[in-house]
């Protein structure tokens, strides 16, 4: 069983982080007048959910770990949003269970698989973690930001926290990233999940460019001005407000 906590009354929302994150980075954004439960979740290998199946690196087995969580604590519907690498483990919760699902939230995530040139640098951060995760983690994060140079705390703290990973885990989740299925067709057609996208201007891992060729249903996304990957930190008033006006509209409408 995942790591992880609930706060709050009222229809449920799945929070789950991205790839060398836990569930505190949710603590950046201001959804307080969310009048929702908050289950925020440590995904396999990250945070406080050290244990994982080291057999099954797939997004697959991520999802499924999500919902015994949810099916222990007898939630069978709710909404779910999913920073970064939490955004492909909510589009596959969204694709296998969308009799469950009321809204799915992409935050600075994306629906298409891998290119050849993507898989091959995943497969590059397994070799360089299992040889030295420090060199990785110091050199990655802080390219997540568009203006590292404001958030030297912040991204001194997610360094900090990174670095209790073990090589394996960021290992297995790089593969997991990397084979994971193409959810394109889902996000580009009408069905019975509402998805959004969040998308910071100036994110260089997911640049918006590439989003609007792959995204046809425009009005799915929202671009936030002046941040990168980590627009939840750089943007995070922004971001709280697009959220709660998002989330409570398709609250009442549920």
């Amino acid at each position: 069983m995942l790591s992880y906590s609930v706060e709050g009354e009222g229809i449920p929302i799945v929070l789950l982080h991205g790839f060398l994150e836990s569930s505190t980075m949710w603590d950046y954004l201001s959804l307080s007048s969310l009048k929702m439960k908050f289950i925020r979740i440590d995904l396999p290998g990250h945070g406080k959910s050290i244990h994982f199946s080291s057999d099954n690196p797939t997004i697959d087995y991520f999802a499924s770990c999500v919902i015994d969580v949810l099916d222990e604590l007898k939630i069978y519907h709710f909404h779910v949003l999913g920073h970064s690498m939490g955004g492909y483990v909510a589009l596959n919760i969204a694709k296998r269970f969308p009799q469950r699902v009321f809204t799915c939230g992409l935050m600075n995530s994306n629906f298409w698989s891998d290119s050849e040139e993507k898989k091959r640098d995943r497969t590059r951060v397994v070799e360089i973690v299992r040889k030295n995760k420090n060199i990785f983690i110091n050199e990655a994060i802080p390219r997540l930001f568009h203006s590292h140079h404001n958030f030297h705390s912040e991204i001194a703290s997610l360094i900090h926290d990174a670095k209790t990973m073990t090589s394996e885990a960021i290992a297995f989740a790089s593969i997991a990233m990397r084979d994971r299925e193409d959810n394109t067709d889902l996000v580009n057609k009408h069905n019975q999940v509402e998805i959004y996208i969040i998308q910071g201007d100036e994110d260089k891992t997911i640049p918006v460019d590439v989003m609007n060729k792959n995204l046809l249903l425009k009005d799915r996304l929202t671009i936030i001005p002046n941040s990168g990957h980590m627009s939840h930190i750089e943007q995070s008033n922004r971001v709280s407000q697009l959220l709660i006006n998002k989330l409570n509209y398709s609250s009442m409408s549920n």
